[in-house]
C-alpha cells in the first residue's frame, strides 16, 4: 500500500514561479539573438545566362480589319422614290444585274412631253419651210410682174403709140395666159396634187397601222421572255415615226388645201389684174398724160417687190430659229430617255451586297453635279480581299511588297491563312498618346497604312473581321544569341559582361557586335563564344517614374 502526499502551495508560492519563468525565456531570446548576430551573412547569387547558339526571326505583328479591294456605293443617275429593290444584304449579285428600279412614271411624262413638244417644233419648221416656197414664188412673182410692168410703162412713155398698141397687145396676152393659168390649176394642175397628197395619207395610214401591229406583235413576246427589250423599242421607235409620217401627210393635206385656195385666188386675181390692164390699156388708148403716172406707180410696186423678196429672208432665219429648237428639244428627248433607262439600277461589279441602305418607298436623290447620290446598297468584290494595318514607322521600315505574312481571323480560330504584302503607304497618317512615366504626354506616333492580301479566300471572311498579321522580316538560323537584357548600351557601343569566377566577384565587361535583333533576343556576331556565362549588366537607364516602377529590366 503506497500513500501519496500532497503538497499545497500557497498564493506567495505561485507568484514567485511564475516570476522565474519570465526570467529564463527572457535569458534565453537574448542569447538566440546574439548567436545569429554572430553567424557570418551569405552572398545572394546573382542571375546567369550560359551562351547557345539557335535561330532568330524578326517579325511585325500588328492586328486591323479585313477589308475587300474592291467596295461600290450603288447610286442612281435619277432621283425618285424607290419603287423595287431586288437585293439583300448578303446576295451575291453579277455585273448589270437589277438590283432596284426607281419609279420611272415622273421621267416618262418627261419623255412624253418632250416628244410632243419635238412633234409641235418639226411641224413648225415643215410650216415656215411651206411658207417660205410659197413666199418665194408669190414674192418673185410678184417682182417679175412690176419689174416688166415698169419696162413696158418706160417704152410706152418714150414711144407712145407703139407702146399703146403694144400694151393693148400685152395686156391682151398677159390676159389670156392669166385665164389659161387659173383653168390649169382648177382642171390639172390642183386635182393632181389633191390626189397625190391623198395618196401620201393612205400610205402613211398604212405603214402605220403595220408599225402598230409590229409593237403590238413584239410587246406581247417581250410579256412572254420571247423577245428582247431592244426589239420592242425599235418597234415603239418605227411606230412613232410612222405616226409622225402620218400627222405630217395628213397636215400636208390640209395645208394643200389651203394653198391651192390661195393660189386659185391670186390666179383669179391675176385674171382680174389683167382684164383690167387689158381694158385700162384699151381705153386708156389716148390719155398720153396718164403713162407718166402709171409709169411712176410702176417704179413704187417694184420697189415694193423687192421688200417682198427681202421679206423671205426674214421668214429663213425664222425658221432657223424653229430649227435650232427642234435640235434643243431633241437633246432634252434624249437626256429624258436616257434617264428614263437610269430609272433602272444594275450592279456595276460581281460582287455580294454588303449593306442595304435604302428602302422600298423611300426618296433618294441622283447623282448630278450639284449632288453626290443616294447609296441604295454597298456591293463588295470579295473574291479578293485585303487585311488593312497600321504599323509604326520602326516596324515599316522593316517590310517591303510581296514579303509573306500569316494571318489569323479571330471569327476562324482553327485556320491561319496565307497573305502577302500589298501596298505600303508612302505617307504617315496617324498620332497617339505616349506613356512617359508619371503622366501620359501626347506626342506624335508615325504610322503607315498597309495592306496585305489574302492569297486564299473563303465565304467565312466577312468584312470588318478583326485578323492579326505576322510578317517574317529577318531569320536566322544557327546563330549565337543571348537574351536582350544581358546586352548593354554604353554610346554606340554594345558590351556584356562576362560572369565572375567566384561568388561575389566582379564581372568583366567585354565589347560585342551586334546583328539581328528581335523583340526578346539578339544575334552576337562577335565577341562571344557558346557556353560563355554573362551576368546582367547594370542599368543605367533614366530613372523610373510612375507605372515603370512595376516594370522589369
Amino acid at each position: 500500500m503506497h500513500l501519496t502526499k500532497q503538497v499545497v502551495f500557497g498564493e506567495p508560492m505561485k507568484k514567485a514561479v511564475w516570476i522565474v519563468g519570465a526570467i529564463v525565456i527572457a535569458i534565453c531570446g537574448i542569447a538566440g539573438i546574439a548567436l545569429r548576430g554572430l553567424k557570418k551573412p551569405e552572398v545572394a547569387k546573382a542571375p546567369t545566362y550560359t551562351v547557345s547558339k539557335g535561330d532568330l526571326e524578326s517579325k511585325v505583328v500588328e492586328s486591323g480589319t479585313i477589308n475587300a479591294i474592291e467596295v461600290v456605293e450603288v447610286k442612281s443617275q435619277v432621283g425618285g422614290r424607290v419603287k423595287e429593290l431586288l437585293v439583300e444584304e448578303g446576295d451575291v449579285v453579277t455585273k448589270g444585274q437589277l438590283i432596284a428600279v426607281i419609279d420611272p412614271r415622273e421621267t416618262r411624262n418627261t419623255v412624253e412631253q418632250n416628244q410632243a413638244q419635238l412633234r409641235g417644233a418639226q411641224a413648225s419648221v415643215t410650216r415656215a419651210g411651206v411658207e417660205i416656197a410659197q413666199r418665194r414664188v408669190t414674192s418673185q412673182a410678184a417682182y417679175d410682174r412690176a419689174k416688166s410692168r415698169l419696162l413696158q410703162l418706160e417704152k410706152e412713155s418714150n414711144v407712145q403709140p407703139q407702146l399703146t398698141r403694144l400694151s393693148i397687145q400685152s395686156a391682151k396676152s398677159v390676159y389670156e395666159a392669166a385665164v389659161v393659168q387659173r383653168d390649169t390649176l382648177l382642171k390639172a394642175t390642183q386635182p393632181n396634187e389633191r390626189i397625190e397628197a391623198q395618196n401620201a395619207v393612205r400610205e402613211a395610214e398604212s405603214t402605220f397601222n403595220t408599225a402598230q401591229a409590229e409593237y403590238k406583235r413584239e410587246s406581247e413576246l417581250l410579256a412572254v421572255g420571247y423577245s428582247a427589250r431592244r426589239d420592242v423599242e425599235v418597234a415603239k421607235n418605227s411606230l412613232d415615226l410612222a405616226k409622225s409620217r402620218l400627222e405630217n401627210a395628213k397636215d400636208k393635206l390640209k395645208r394643200l388645201g389651203d394653198n391651192q385656195a390661195l393660189e386659185l385666188k391670186n390666179a383669179q386675181e391675176r385674171v382680174v389684174q389683167a382684164k383690167a390692164d387689158f381694158d385700162r390699156a384699151k381705153a386708156n388708148q389716148f390719155q398720153d398724160a396718164n403713162k407718166r403716172r402709171d409709169y411712176e406707180q410702176a417704179v413704187a410696186s417694184l420697189r415694193d417687190a423687192e421688200a417682198g423678196l427681202r421679206d423671205i429672208d426674214a421668214l429663213i432665219a425664222g425658221r432657223s430659229q424653229s430649227q435650232a429648237s427642234v435640235d434643243q428639244i431633241k437633246s432634252s428627248l434624249n437626256e429624258s430617255q436616257r434617264q428614263l433607262g437610269e430609272t433602272e439600277v444594275r450592279s456595276p461589279i460581281d460582287g455580294v451586297v454588303s449593306q442595304k441602305k435604302t428602302r422600298v418607298g423611300e426618296t433618294v436623290s441622283g447623282l448630278s453635279g450639284f449632288s453626290a447620290g443616294t447609296s441604295i446598297v454597298t456591293v463588295e468584290d470579295r473574291r479578293a480581299l485585303v487585311v488593312k494595318l497600321q504599323i509604326n514607322e520602326i516596324d515599316v521600315a522593316k517590310l517591303e511588297m510581296g514579303m509573306d505574312a500569316d494571318i489569323e481571323v479571330d471569327a476562324i480560330p482553327s485556320r491561319t491563312f496565307a497573305g502577302k504584302v500589298s501596298k505600303i503607304s508612302p505617307a504617315s497618317t496617324a498620332s497617339s498618346a505616349v506613356d512617359t512615366g508619371a503622366t501620359i504626354e501626347t506626342k506624335a506616333v508615325v504610322k503607315y497604312n498597309i495592306e496585305i492580301k489574302l492569297q486564299d479566300v473563303e465565304p467565312a471572311l466577312k468584312s470588318g473581321m478583326t485578323a492579326k498579321c505576322t510578317v517574317v522580316t529577318a531569320k536566322r538560323t544557327g546563330v549565337v544569341q543571348i537574351p536582350y537584357e544581358y546586352l548593354g548600351i554604353d554610346g554606340k557601343k554594345r558590351f556584356v559582361m562576362i560572369a565572375p569566377a567566384k561568388v561575389g566577384g566582379a564581372g568583366t565587361k567585354r565589347d560585342v557586335t551586334v546583328g539581328l535583333t528581335t523583340g526578346t533576343s539578339v544575334e552576337i556576331t562577335s565577341g562571344l563564344k557558346v557556353g560563355e556565362i554573362l551576368a546582367k549588366p547594370d542599368y543605367k537607364g533614366p530613372e523610373r517614374k510612375g507605372m515603370q516602377m512595376g516594370r522589369g529590366g
